[in-house]
């Protein structure tokens, strides 16, 4: 087994070609299915920046039951239309045209200027999630496949 995250990552690089089907069409995948709930693939990338200030949060990571309903937002820390275009690239102004379009839809809740997950967007984003899982379970495999061949 590789000792780090560098090791692991440098028999994968190694490997890149013979498994890049194997990885690659899991991620085709999921951006098809995140694109077809989303509508947009910006609106995946933001919303997918979204949950990561809420993976963070304690009571989100708890598994805890939370509020539903249209307004209900998940625990979580909060970001901004600022923070969203700074660490994804997207200009301000699409990520604020795309913020106004998923706050409509009901699956972001604004709060004055910060920006929280809401239970109708986790409930609609479960075949994204479940898309995720299954590229992550895949790649999961092809690292093992990859050990088990530079174990020999």
């Amino acid at each position: 087994m590789p000792r780090s995250t560098s090791e692991l990552y440098e028999r994968l690089k190694g490997q890149s070609r013979a498994v890049a089907y194997e990885l690659v069409e899991p991620l085709t995948s999921f951006l098809t299915v995140a694109r077809a709930v989303t509508g947009d693939l910006d609106r995946v990338l933001i919303m997918v920046t979204i949950t990561l200030r809420s993976s963070r949060h304690p009571d989100f990571r708890s598994g805890a039951a939370f509020e539903t309903g249209e307004d209900a937002a998940l625990p979580g820390f909060g970001t901004n239309v600022r923070s969203v275009a700074d660490s994804t690239g997207i200009p301000k102004e699409t990520v604020r045209r795309k913020v106004r379009e998923l706050v409509a839809m009901g699956w972001v809740v604004r709060d004055g200027n910060t920006l929280h997950y809401s239970a109708l967007g986790y409930e609609a984003a479960t075949p994204v999630r479940e898309a995720m899982l299954r590229m992550y379970a895949r790649g999961y495999e092809v690292i093992r496949q990859v050990e088990a061949e530079t174990a020999r």
